[in-house]
């Protein structure tokens, strides 16, 4: 009950924005206050905090302003190091067994970009020998480096957990109709990625970098619909790639979902009506914006 009694603090940081939100309790509907921070330039680069000193300041600022200290902490991360690998181990594991099993594998039977990965598994099917998993990977010293942060002014970190993540657990709450593989195009000012989703996990994810900024592009409607055009081709790609790579033709996306602080989200919703043969799912704002979607997806995550 003390997490009922004492309310919780859910965050999201981006390379340009952190968000965040207070509720009495795990429910989109115990919302007490929430908002944004636009982060100072070159506080956070890559999804990396390049600047502790100020980065602590803004947490700071927010801990005294809302009286929060103390406080439980969920909190999602950029999605932009994030691994996910389909393997197959001994069907005799448990789940934490199979977690040390897969740690043993790395740099023999398969590579990570990083080192001091934090590692989760999500079983599939199986046979009498062997059991598909999916690994999601994601190096540790990221986590650390915001744990570290939000301890030291005073709160107290209990879940990280994933941007993409977090906004279909909101999708899948809130969803009228049940999609088996769903396309997650969760689009920022600085970044796009796109997640698979088959049978409610996630399968596949790419992270781009965006050209975009307030300061390089001028607005005007020419601008704005050849840099969406652009990226709408390499959607139209991963569409193709699921199809054919990942589920070999026995699967294709069936649904869309679109989520981000994208200035222009409006007309990206358009154009992907217009040019891509897909249902769109269309999130209510009755809450709070779409951009604070990762927000309330987090706000509802039990702990664990």
């Amino acid at each position: 009950m003390a997490l009922l009694n004492n309310g919780r603090i859910n965050m999201a940081i981006t390379n340009r924005f952190l968000r965040y939100s207070y509720h009495k309790s795990p429910s989109i509907d115990s919302l007490v206050t929430h908002g944004e921070i636009e982060l100072p330039e070159g506080v956070m680069e890559d999804g990396i905090i390049a600047n502790v000193p100020v980065f602590e300041e803004v947490i700071n600022k927010l801990v005294k302003e809302n009286k929060w200290r103390g406080k439980k902490l969920f909190f999602c991360m950029p999605d932009d190091t994030v691994v996910i690998r389909k393997l197959q181990i001994p069907v005799s594991l448990t789940k934490e067994e199979s977690i040390g099993y897969i740690k043993t594998q790395i740099g023999n039977s398969f590579y990570l970009p990083f080192t001091n990965p934090a590692i989760a598994v999500e079983n599939l099917d199986a046979d009498e020998k062997e059991r598909n998993v999916l690994l999601y990977a994601y190096p540790n010293d990221k986590i650390l480096a915001f744990k570290n942060a939000f301890e030291d002014k005073g709160l107290k970190p209990v879940v990280a957990d994933l941007t993409s993540l977090s906004v279909y657990r909101y999708y899948y709450q809130q969803k009228q109709v049940d999609k088996e593989n769903i396309l997650l195009i969760h689009w920022n000012q600085d970044a796009l990625f796109l997640t698979a989703f088959k049978e409610h996990k996630a399968v596949f994810t790419r992270h781009m970098k965006l050209s975009y900024s307030d300061e390089k592009v001028e607005d005007t409607k020419e601008n704005i619909n050849r840099l969406i055009n652009e990226h709408l081709i390499e959607i139209n790609r991963i569409i193709d790639f699921y199809q054919y790579s990942i589920t070999k033709g026995q699967s294709s996306i069936n649904l869309l979902l679109l989520s981000g602080d994208f200035p222009y989200l409006t007309d990206v919703r358009k154009m992907l009506s217009d040019n891509v043969q897909i249902p769109l799912h269309q999130f209510s704002e009755e809450k709070l914006p779409v951009k604070y979607l990762d927000i309330v997806g987090l706000a509802i995550k039990n702990e664990v």
